[in-house]
């Protein structure tokens, strides 16, 4: 598929996980991307290597909490291509800690690497998407922002924010032809979330949570995420689409056996 042959993209956190993989699946669907990144060896690697297959993909060096980093991203955005089709806010972090123990400082820090980064970057994409009538943003959310976890909340808070966010600006932006939506992944097997493991045998229980009997794969996400993306979607703004091999599709409580 070319569903975004001659389309510009903006990918943050674009150097790994997640976020590589829905670089490299919008590159192979045609569109020039560029990869931003506060870790600048990964995106040139990342960029270095798409060159070589032939795909337009760019790296940018930008801390997505920085309001002058942004700025400097997108005048790079106006300046080479002067137009962004696409932006996929994947940017940002996550840190437990009970409610009680976690300082104010570290509540500041998370809600601004997770939800005032996507607002900044969305906020600069809008500009540029209405002066050329239209685009779509695809903004990383979690099924941790559609459910409650004791010990995450404000990690969960952040990703619940972000799911608001993406139906109030849709609103706001419809009918510039802008359209928004939110990816909320459940466990993917990124190489982040199996590093913060503290052994092999969570993987199995992640495994065991889902449906599918397994963990999702960083591509699945970035599959998803271009479909929100795309024409395919066209009619699709303020939905938050839920993938995690069915985990949220049970109530969590104890299984009776139905009798024989």
């Amino acid at each position: 598929m070319n569903r975004f042959e001659g389309r510009v993209a903006l990918v943050t956190g674009g150097g790994g996980g997640m976020g590589e993989a829905t670089v490299t699946r919008l590159a192979d669907e045609g569109a020039i991307v560029y990869a931003l990144d506060v870790d600048a060896p990964s995106v040139d690697k990342l960029a270095a290597e798409h060159r070589n297959q032939g795909h337009d993909v760019r790296a940018i060096h930008a801390d997505v909490t920085s309001g002058d980093d942004l700025d400097a991203a997108f005048l790079t955005l106006a300046n080479e291509q002067g137009r962004l089709d696409v932006l996929v806010d994947i940017a940002g972090g996550s840190m437990a800690g009970l409610v009680s123990e976690l300082a104010d400082e570290e509540w500041e820090r998370y809600y601004r690497l997770n939800v005032l980064s996507t607002v900044m970057a969305s906020r600069r994409a809008i500009g540029m998407m209405k002066a050329q009538g239209g685009g779509s943003i695809v903004v990383m959310s979690s099924i941790s922002g559609v459910r409650g976890d004791p010990g995450w909340a404000v990690y969960n808070t952040t990703k619940a924010a972000l799911i608001n966010f993406t139906e109030c600006l849709a609103w706001e932006v419809g009918g510039d032809g802008i359209r928004v939506n939110a990816i909320c992944p459940g466990p993917i097997k990124s190489k982040r979330m199996i590093d913060s493991l503290p052994d092999d045998k969570f993987i199995k229980l992640y495994n065991d949570s889902t449906a599918l009997g397994r963990m999702g794969e960083p591509e699945e996400v970035a599959a998803a995420i271009a479909f929100l993306a795309s024409d395919d979607a066209a009619f699709i703004t303020g939905a938050h689409l839920v993938a995690d091999g069915g985990l949220t599709a049970r109530t969590g409580q104890p299984i009776v056996p139905p009798d024989e």
